[in-house]
């Protein structure tokens, strides 16, 4: 039987969109504080973790490939584009410091093998995070040529990260990333979860103050994802899972009574994944386009995110 979630200040709906594989970024300024406890796994306080990447490493004009990333403390088995698409560059202001992470969506393609790049970070497993950081589309940026989606950035997924178009059966992972949509540039989380409506994952519109939040060109925003993975009774998935974003600050949508998991997966992967599409090249961009990334942070503790409170 399917369990609807409960989206709270959104409407939720299937997403015809093409999920690309799984990425999670990894940072400079790396630590993991371990606390301990007694009683039940579930009871237990789960380990306290943080990666950081202000991306002020290596030179600036330089890629920023998975060795790049393993020096600041973020590890991947694979990625797409991060070779030959991923540059820190320092000749735009970046959101802090002198420099930033930009990643090029070529004009015609579409996809994680010719646009933008993906990659799988590690986390260490636990069953909430909080995912921060800062983005900053280019002036002349185009969200398609007649049709209009793609990825933003970095997400939380977990386990065998459920995506793609694939069900979720509750024991092949799940998946939650930020998109832009419409060709105005609408800006959506896009999830994957047990019971689906669509052929493809749902998502939910970002509001503010009740308007559907549309990504400015040109300015830095800032996006925090909170994902709860559901508690899981007799191999049996509860309804308890939550997915928040945080736009600026502010909660722009909340899906609840979510299920994600049957087995003992939680979320171990920061997941970034940013590219054109869509799964034709009709959703390509009309002309080459760029996206900044700077002050990337991924926690356990929601204290470590100042974004939520004021840095």
């Amino acid at each position: 039987m399917r369990t609807r979630s409960k989206v709270i200040g959104t409407t939720a709906a299937a997403a015809a969109l093409v999920a690309g594989a799984v990425f999670a970024p990894q940072a400079s300024g790396t630590g993991t504080a371990i606390s301990t406890g007694t009683g039940t796994a579930a009871e237990r306080p789960a380990p306290r973790a943080l990666k950081v990447n202000t991306f002020e490493r290596p030179a600036a004009g330089r890629p920023y490939p998975l060795a790049e990333w393993a020096k600041d403390g973020w590890s991947a088995p694979w990625a797409l584009g991060m070779d030959d698409r991923a540059q820190i560059v320092d000749n735009t202001p970046a959101h802090s410091g002198r420099k930033s992470l930009r990643v090029h969506y070529p004009k015609g393609q579409i996809g994680p093998e010719n646009s933008g790049a993906l990659a799988p970070f590690a986390v260490p497993k636990a069953r909430e995070y909080y995912l921060s950081y800062w983005a900053k589309f280019s002036g002349d940026f185009s969200w398609g040529t007649t049709e209009y989606a793609g990825k933003l950035g970095i997400g939380l997924a977990g386990g065998a990260a459920c995506s793609g178009g694939q069900v979720c059966d509750g024991t092949n992972g799940f998946s939650s990333r930020i998109i832009w949509r419409t060709a105005k540039g609408q800006a959506a989380v896009y999830y994957y979860h047990m019971g689906h409506e669509g052929t493809y994952g749902d998502y939910a519109v970002l509001k503010n103050d009740g308007a559907d939040i549309y990504w400015p060109k040109g300015q830095w925003v800032n996006l925090v994802q909170r994902l709860k993975v559901n508690t899981v009774t007799g191999g049996r998935a509860n309804p308890d899972g939550e997915i928040e974003i945080f736009y600026n600050g502010k909660s722009a949508a909340k899906v609840t009574g979510l299920r994600f998991v049957t087995n003992a997966d939680q979320v171990d992967k920061a997941y970034f994944s940013s590219f054109a599409g869509g799964a034709t090249t009709t959703f390509a961009p009309r002309n080459d386009s760029y996206i900044w990334f700077d002050d990337v942070k991924v926690s356990t503790s929601r204290a470590d995110i100042c974004e939520l409170r004021g840095c």
